[in-house]
């Protein structure tokens, strides 16, 4: 983790400093050092999973919801990072539009999970 902190605040400074001389490279000197970084969270998102099998197999809950969770997360991390990227090139606007879209997919991809909870509500309440 210290390697990859270090890396981010190299990459960090580099781009400062290019951006006074070549903004253009200075965007994709991010680009590459935030692509990095996601390709690695993504190696660890691995070992995420196999925890979620193992919970699964121990828990009985079924293997649709966690699915839906594990959804849900790389929803929020895609959205996250293209947020950020927007942001970094100036674009807020874009930016919060990325954000939105994100935040209606959670929903819309929970909505199985929220129909299983009316259903059971509908049965203990007769």
């Amino acid at each position: 983790m210290v390697k990859i902190a270090l890396f981010g605040i190299i990459a960090s400074i580099l781009t400062l400093k290019i951006k006074s001389i070549r903004p253009e490279y200075s965007l994709v000197i991010g680009l590459v050092s935030s692509l990095f970084l996601a390709i690695y969270a993504l190696d660890e998102m691995g070992k995420i999973i196999d925890l979620f099998g193992s919970i699964e197999s121990y828990s009985g809950i079924p293997g649709t919801y966690i699915q839906i969770l594990l959804k849900l997360v790389g929803i929020s991390f895609l959205c996250e990072f293209a947020s950020n990227i927007c942001k970094d090139a100036g674009q807020a606007t874009m930016a919060k539009q990325v954000e939105m879209a994100g935040k209606l997919s959670i929903l819309v991809v929970s909505l199985p999970i929220l129909q299983s909870l009316l259903t059971t509500l509908e049965r203990l309440m007769g």
